[in-house]
């Protein structure tokens, strides 16, 4: 009931990030039925993940079934291939299994998984995001990706506070006594048993509907939000006015509506010539019961009289609470890249 009367509400109102290795993941399918969509199928993911794997598996996941299991066998990789993947298993109701190891980017994807399986022996580990290979310090940004993925499959914060409590360059192994405390539902079983684990593990597909619903009435909430102040001063004034909360988390900072708003007033009468153009397939959305929060990426251009001009890509963040009314409560990010 809370996921529809928050979805009937809403409506009314990072490959540059992470930087992965430059060989692909292998992937494969073998098994089932893909042109009638009945039947079981295995996909393979084995090596490292990379940007241009999101396609791909997106294109050969399109004829499966439902009762697909999705094998992984990763030391991680792109941290945006991670999340899409996972997003792309969550939408399609597959399972997800791990017989050796799958970490990172990896374990991302494999937490999408309903059923999520592990052989005994398996091994799933997490660490904080970080900017690049060269460059392994903690990046904000993607840890904000990383936690509203992990809210928009249903975990709550101390399963985020977990799996992001490793620094970069070490790693917080999933132990079967963390998974109980933390109420990551996981079933051991070897690869011989996959078939009947899934059979008896198959999720409600109407309750996943109602939660994509949600979802994708708070992201389209924020992308007009985005679009629309853009490109009109005066949206991008009253949108504050009409629509944020007396006190906004405003980029890592508290402040209240009039000072955000004076903050915007500046940037609006500085930076006259404005576009944006969103990244789509980066944009995720996790909502609670009164609460959603949208991230994601976009390439911006601004510009003035005077012909000086900036462009780049960065991660927006905006929170906001749907109750009588609706108010947006935090907005941030960080810049990724200046042209």
């Amino acid at each position: 009931m809370g996921v529809n009367r928050s979805c009937l509400q809403i409506s009314i109102l990072l490959a540059a990030l992470i930087s992965g290795p430059s060989f692909a993941a292998d992937i494969s399918v073998s098994g089932g039925n893909s042109g009638s969509g009945t039947g079981k199928s295995i996909v393979q993911i084995t090596g490292d993940m990379v940007e241009d794997d999101i396609l791909k598996f997106k294109q050969m996941i399109k004829s499966l079934p439902p009762q697909t299991i999705v094998r992984l066998d990763s030391p991680g990789g792109n941290l945006l291939a991670g999340i899409e993947i996972g997003k792309a298993i969550v939408a399609s109701g597959f399972a997800t299994s791990v017989s050796n190891i799958c970490a990172s980017s990896c374990a991302l994807a494999w937490l999408a998984g309903k059923p999520r399986i592990l052989s005994p022996s398996a091994k799933v580990g997490f660490h904080l995001a970080y900017k690049s290979n060269l460059d392994k310090t903690e990046s904000g940004a993607g840890n904000a990706l990383v936690g509203a993925y992990v809210s928009g499959l249903g975990f709550g914060e101390n399963i985020v506070r977990y799996i992001t409590s490793a620094a970069p360059t070490d790693i917080q192994w999933l132990s079967s006594r963390d998974a109980d405390l933390l109420g990551i539902d996981v079933v051991v079983s070897d690869e011989h048993e996959e078939r009947s684990v899934l059979q008896k593990n198959h999720p409600n597909g109407e309750e996943a509907v109602g939660v994509a619903e949600t979802a994708k009435a708070a992201a389209d909430f924020i992308k007009s939000i985005i679009i629309s102040t853009t490109y009109s001063d005066t949206e991008a004034l009253e949108t504050v006015e009409n629509i944020y909360a007396d006190n906004i988390l405003y980029f890592g900072e508290l402040k209240s509506k009039a000072e955000v708003y004076s903050d915007k007033l500046k940037y609006v009468r500085r930076w006259p010539f404005r576009s944006v153009s969103l990244r789509s397939d980066t944009i995720t959305a996790s909502c609670g019961l009164f609460r959603c929060k949208v991230t994601g990426i976009y390439d911006w251009g601004v510009g003035n009289a005077k012909g000086h001009k900036k462009s780049g890509t960065a991660v927006f963040i905006y929170e906001f609470e749907v109750s009588d009314t609706l108010r947006i409560t935090a907005e941030g990010g960080e810049v990724l890249s200046r042209n």
